[in-house]
């Protein structure tokens, strides 16, 4: 994506496990927003962690697990006090060396739609397990500096999450597998891709071979938001997030977002949350 300064979170290692609340320091959730350019599992034991994930919000609770595909921007939201689980993370290059990425496993494009899944206490048990054993191995001096190791066990862990899917799959109820609901996961994707140069809801109309009005009417069934909303809040979570994370000019901010002018990307950020871009930045 050209001109994107959205901050990166990523790992200096190929593979890192963090439990918590032990490993609190490591990761504690704040409003800003970047883009996780590893992938992860967060699996949730107790308490629930809130975070939006390519503007669809997510709750890990108990039992839970979410799957998190590298480069989505993510906004950690909160966290309880009482929150437990794993985080799993790991480098998109350590993943590929692991062949699953060009194994065209049938799972893969439903882990990107629906990367919430509800676990049985046997399934939270059996990826507790993994977890477990992923943060005991990282720590021993035998087989914790092994790649070997850690791509063989992250193997284990996919086919795992994968047969998961198969199973879960068949039993997620109709209407959440309408064709609304997949047009819907398919333009936050495109949108993702494509704000920073794309406003149109005539783009992503076509992009997906609908129409705009029908695009609009999806929108409205799913969400609740006109096309134009949803939009325009991804362009202004990135305007926002660069005012606060960046010493960018504001005509530097309209310029990476491909506005004609930082007098209209002025007027269009006021339009949507009530303050110029000079305003917003002395707020916070």
């Amino acid at each position: 994506m050209n001109n994107d300064i959205i901050p990166t979170l990523g790992l200096e290692k190929d593979f890192m496990v963090i439990r918590y609340p032990e490993g609190k320091r490591s990761f504690e959730p704040t409003k800003d927003t970047f883009r996780l350019t590893n992938g992860a599992f967060i699996l949730g034991l107790r308490g629930r962690l809130s975070l939006s994930m390519n503007l669809t919000s997510y709750d890990v609770t108990g039992n839970t697990l979410l799957t998190i595909i590298p480069h989505h921007i993510v906004q950690a939201q909160s966290i309880s006090d009482d929150f437990e689980g794993y985080i799993v993370l790991f480098t998109p290059s350590f993943a590929a060396d692991t062949n699953l990425l060009r194994s065209n496993l049938p799972f893969m494009t439903e882990m990107r739609y629906n990367p919430l899944v509800n676990l049985t206490e046997d399934e939270c048990t059996l990826f507790t397990n993994f977890c477990r054993f992923f943060y005991d191995i990282e720590g021993n001096e035998l087989i914790g500096n092994s790649p070997e190791v850690r791509k063989g066990l992250l193997t284990s862990l996919l086919y795992t999450l994968g047969a998961l899917y198969r199973r879960q799959l068949p039993q997620v109820p109709a209407e959440k597998q309408s064709r609304a609901n997949i047009i819907f996961k398919k333009f936050l994707a495109l949108l993702v891709e494509h704000y920073t140069h794309e406003r149109s809801v005539a783009f992503y109309a076509g992009e997906l071979c609908i129409t705009p009005k029908y695009l609009g009417t999806i929108c409205r069934e799913v969400s609740s938001k006109m096309a134009t909303d949803i939009i325009a809040s991804a362009v202004i979570l990135d305007a926002k997030t660069k005012l606060h994370n960046s010493d960018l000019t504001v005509q530097e901010i309209s310029n990476s977002l491909n506005f004609p002018n930082a007098s209209f990307f002025g007027r269009y950020f006021k339009r949507h949350t009530g303050y110029s871009p000079v305003q917003y930045r002395e707020r916070i």
